[in-house]
């Protein structure tokens, strides 16, 4: 895996030309050639390289430009639940600076104009949720055999577990020595900023719509994974 956390060179072609590259710093470390994509693995010389821009999931037209690239490609989705990741990543976009909409109703509703006018992707809430519309199109392209779709929750309780079923899933060696899972220091004070962010609440309605809106992305992605996803109906209608 390459030091920098996201190269993104496959969702260049889709990010606007009016966008304001300065207004994220995610997007500053993109790397926007094929060959400084590919300096960025040499020192992995004959060992399986892995690219873990998540920006991929927010681009539809991503996989297809990963495929044409490389066929043989195995993805890994590590998913939470769809409501929960919109708001967590509203609540994060906050704390980084780049979301000038403190009320995630708010940011809800102007999306689809943002989209229109080529924000960063990264604010793309509601779109970013939609499982199923980002999932179907890469197990068409690649098989779903090459597609891992992971539980944040389950790899957040069981790491070790989790990294065994990567390591089968890639076909490389397992490694159990993990050191101590021990969650980011910037998670204790995630529900403070998130009781904040509910107290400056405009439009409930919109924010109530979107999670009915939701429950099917999670039936679709239980038929999917083939896994009941009852916690993820309760903590998203929570």
């Amino acid at each position: 895996m390459p030091a920098r956390r996201e190269l993104g060179l496959h969702a260049l072609p889709d990010l606007s030309g009016d966008l304001d590259w300065g207004q994220d710093p995610r997007l500053v470390d993109l790397v926007t050639s094929p060959e400084e994509y590919l300096r960025s693995f040499q020192p992995a010389g004959e060992r399986k390289r892995g690219d873990g821009s998540t920006l991929y999931s927010l681009v539809p037209e991503a996989p297809r430009r990963i495929y044409k690239a490389n066929p043989d490609a195995k993805l890994i989705f590590v998913l939470e639940a769809p409501v929960s990741r919109a708001f967590h990543a509203h609540a994060h976009n906050v704390e980084l600076g780049v979301e000038p909409q403190t009320s995630f109703d708010t940011a809800l509703e102007i999306e689809p104009e943002r989209i229109k006018a080529g924000a960063s992707p990264f604010l793309c809430y509601a779109t970013g949720s939609q499982y199923r519309q980002m999932i179907e199109p890469v197990d068409i392209l690649f098989g779903q055999d090459n597609v891992l779709i992971l539980i944040a929750e389950d790899a957040e309780r069981e790491p070790r577990m989790t990294v065994r079923r990567i390591a089968k899933f890639l076909g490389v060696s397992p490694y159990d020595d993990l050191l101590p899972f021990v969650p980011r220091e910037r998670q204790s004070i995630v529900p403070e900023m998130l009781a904040r962010l509910r107290s400056r609440r405009k439009h409930p309605e919109i924010s109530a719509q979107f999670r009915s809106a939701m429950v099917s992305e999670i039936q679709w992605m239980e038929r999917r994974t083939g896994s009941s996803l009852d916690a993820w109906l309760k903590r998203d209608q929570e």
